[in-house]
């Protein structure tokens, strides 16, 4: 876990750590602080609620209509949620680089109301890391925190998410532009995003159905075009690409049917966008419910037919697939991850990286994909 703070601690930093701290305990009583059966997936599925009794939480069940900007607040009467964010970005000489954000919020309990701030019933995990392709070299830190003006939460006017000095927040009293700020002992980020393309409403209006017990409220937002610094070691570079926001909140995301997931969103060089994610049943490998959905240029959605669509792994790096067939209809890609470690070392293991897609061996996009629940005997 990093602090990401330099020099002497000051007494809010104690207090962060000590609030830290009472995090992790809690967190521990919710998932045991161990992996069952040696499952590497066990703590996600228990960060998500797998085993917890979700019958006081909301539920998601299609009748509420997601509205902006709204939406892009905290839905607290949810059991958990996430606000994601992803960078393709490079430098006028062509040096690549990606950049992950992701703050997750998790309930201790339904139905809190506490006035006093320190005695918040929400948890915020926050995941930060950052892939260096010409050094094939990839950062990540992890936080946590109880929510608290001075720690950690979301506020929605103007709309910020953060935890410490990590955040991606408004710059003016409406939604855009976003900027993200992340400054860990390894890297800094400091990037403006804008709007391109709509808010995509994944599923049926933003109800995405996950298995026949088990959906969320899910939006995507492709495309934001981004500009800023990063500074790597002692090396600062202006960067410019695009951003892929996601936002989901669920009170029962992953039965424990499913070991996990392989989800990836690529921006093509002709302007489509493209969203593909599976759940992987753990005897059949395969999901009724898995998702493929084009982004036209200009914002329109097309769904793909399940039976139109497959995706095949051609080579594993550890337990990890990091080099993909992608078949849609006619068309065939190649799906390759920039380099391989691109693994999360955090409490929930994880893979999350950038990819190239490529076409007849010419480059035709590039994105992000990430890999749940994988073993090695997977």
């Amino acid at each position: 876990m990093s602090s990401g703070r330099d020099g002497k601690a000051t007494p809010t930093d104690r207090l962060a750590r000590i609030a830290t701290i009472l995090c992790i305990a809690q967190i521990c009583l919710f998932t045991g602080c161990e992996s069952r059966n040696n499952e590497p997936n066990a703590d996600f599925g228990e960060w998500l609620g797998e085993s917890v009794n979700a019958e006081n939480y909301a539920q998601v069940d299609g009748s509420y209509k997601l509205t902006f900007p709204r939406d892009h607040r905290p839905h607290n009467e949810f059991l958990t949620e996430w606000w994601y964010v992803t960078c393709t970005l490079a430098t006028d000489e062509g040096r690549r680089f990606g950049v992950q954000f992701t703050l997750f919020r998790r309930s201790l309990a339904a139905s809190i109301e506490e006035p006093n701030s320190w005695r918040s019933g929400q948890i915020y995990m926050a995941h930060v890391a950052l892939s260096d392709v010409k050094n094939k070299k990839h950062f990540d830190f992890e936080r946590y925190s109880r929510e608290h003006a001075e720690l950690a939460g979301v506020e929605s006017e103007p709309f910020r998410a953060f935890l410490e000095n990590w955040s991606l927040e408004s710059t003016t009293s409406k939604f855009f532009p976003l900027t993200l700020r992340i400054k860990t002992d390894a890297f800094e980020v400091d990037l403006q995003m804008t709007q391109t393309k709509p808010i995509v409403l994944q599923g049926d209006e933003g109800y995405s159905k996950k298995s026949p017990n088990h959906a969320s409220y899910y939006y995507s937002i492709p495309r934001m075009a981004s500009t800023g610094k990063l500074a790597v070691g002692s090396h600062t570079f202006d960067v410019s690409g695009t951003s892929w926001m996601d936002r989901e909140w669920s009170s029962g995301l992953l039965g424990r049917q499913y070991e996990g997931w392989y989800w990836f969103a690529i921006s093509f060089s002709d302007g489509r966008d493209l969203v593909v994610f599976s759940l992987r049943d753990r005897n059949t490998g395969f999901d009724d419910d898995r998702v493929a959905l084009w982004i036209q240029t200009d914002g329109s959605t097309t769904p793909i037919r399940k039976d139109s669509w497959a995706m095949e792994p051609l080579r594993k790096w550890k337990q990890w697939p990091v080099e993909w067939k992608l078949s849609i209809e006619q068309e065939r890609f190649l799906v390759s991850a920039l380099f391989d470690n691109q693994e999360m070392n955090t409490s929930i293991p994880y893979w999350e990286g950038m990819v190239d897609v490529l076409e007849r061996n010419t480059p035709v996009g590039s994105g992000y994909m990430e890999l749940t629940g994988y073993s090695p005997r997977n």
